[in-house]
């Protein structure tokens, strides 16, 4: 289980998380434009939301009642716990990072928005996909940081769901930008920066 300082940081660490990601979700929503959620094929629809539910839900259950999960509990050393802590505080840090490059143009799905516009900046200068990068950090941190394997397994199947989009997803980026697009995938990863060679 892990100690009260651990949750109470890893508490502090998501509520700041969800005001500020919320308050981008929110700006990105004011143009009033609907996307169309359906282009991404209904299994991944809804599999990635599940799967976000569950990583999501069951962290939250564990910060309220550690006690309810030791069934998928293992024991973890507190440094390794407070690695754990550092990982996920990192991982928010990005996540932040990437909704402040990507401003107006987040979304929560495959479309790109009418008055989108290519971003290469901030993360986006090292991987392509840095939600999805950002998303398996967040979940294999607070596997370590909660000792569970439980929450990683989930945030691992809904990334690869995530690797199953992206495809359809550059589709529509590649139409959408063109040879720019096409230049920016040469040289930066999907997921993971590009090791020059």
């Amino acid at each position: 289980m892990p100690n009260d300082k651990i949750r109470y940081s890893l508490i502090a660490l998501s509520i700041v998380f969800i005001l500020i990601g919320g308050y981008y979700r929110v700006q990105s929503q004011r143009s009033g434009e609907r996307l169309d959620r359906t282009k991404e094929g209904w299994p991944i629809l809804i599999g990635i939301r599940l799967f976000g539910l569950l990583t999501l839900g069951s962290a939250a259950l564990w910060l309220w009642n550690p006690a309810w999960f030791s069934r998928v509990s293992w024991p973890l050393p507190v440094s390794v716990r407070w690695l754990g802590v550092i990982g996920f505080a990192l991982a928010v840090a990005w996540l932040l990072w990437m909704f402040h490059s990507l401003g107006k143009n987040l979304t929560d799905t495959v479309v790109t928005r009418r008055d989108a516009y290519f971003v290469n900046y901030g993360p986006y200068r090292f991987v392509r996909n840095p939600m999805y990068t950002g998303v398996l950090l967040l979940g294999l941190s607070l596997g370590l940081a909660l000792g569970t394997w439980l929450i990683p397994l989930a945030a691992t199947a809904m990334f690869a769901l995530f690797s199953i989009r992206t495809r359809t997803e550059e589709r529509y980026l590649l139409e959408r930008f063109g040879h720019q697009y096409e230049s920016y995938m040469k040289r930066v990863g999907r997921f993971f920066p590009k090791v020059l060679g």
